[in-house]
């Protein structure tokens, strides 16, 4: 089983260390829980730009497979934004980030409506079809189970820009929660 080993993560922030700053502060706890939503964004962008710049080839099961599985990803870390987690990790309201949009909120609900049809639990869906081929011949009774899958390439544009949105709303509100953190502090705050 892989998991992080302390002595590995000790290792992979030493050059932070030494660079003076000092790993989750005191007092900086809420915005320390914004990481997650940042690292679920960098990722539902990543993996959809990947869709988007990785041909489909349908002759190939293997990349057929591969380009299901980013989507997927890409779908699952866009969604956790919007799921509840953790205690004090942010859960956002999509009727707060697509005020005024509905167009944002479409995506949105299409993009939700993937997640719960194909990347977290199987249930109809428009991008998946299950088939079950039975050839019945005189000494016996072939079944093949088959699948067809479509990657909606044509969305990946909507659904970067839904990551672009969510992304705004989060710096808006990082912006705010970092405006009370320099009140508190008396210090200007960057984010690096």
């Amino acid at each position: 089983m892989g998991s992080i080993i302390d002595d590995d993560y000790k290792v992979h922030m030493a050059g932070v260390v030494q660079e003076g700053f000092v790993l989750d502060p005191p007092g900086y706890e809420r915005l320390s829980m914004w990481t997650y939503m940042l690292m679920h964004l960098v990722n539902a962008r990543t993996n959809f730009e990947w869709v988007r710049d990785h041909p489909v080839e349908l002759d190939d099961m293997e990349n057929a497979l591969r380009q299901q599985a980013f989507l997927i990803a890409g779908v699952m870390a866009y969604c956790r934004c919007y799921a509840s987690s953790g205690a004090m990790i942010p859960t956002l309201d999509a009727k707060q980030v697509y005020a005024g949009s509905a167009d944002g909120q479409d995506v949105h609900s299409r993009l939700i409506k993937l997640r719960n049809t194909v990347a977290a639990h199987t249930d109809a869906s428009d991008v998946v079809r299950l088939t079950l081929a039975v050839k019945e011949e005189p000494d016996r009774v072939v079944v093949r189970h088959l699948w067809t899958m479509a990657v909606p390439i044509d969305e990946i544009a909507d659904f970067l820009e839904a990551v672009e949105c969510t992304d705004h709303f989060v710096t808006v509100s990082l912006n705010k929660y970092i405006g009370h953190l320099e009140k508190s502090t008396g210090k200007n705050i960057e984010l690096d």
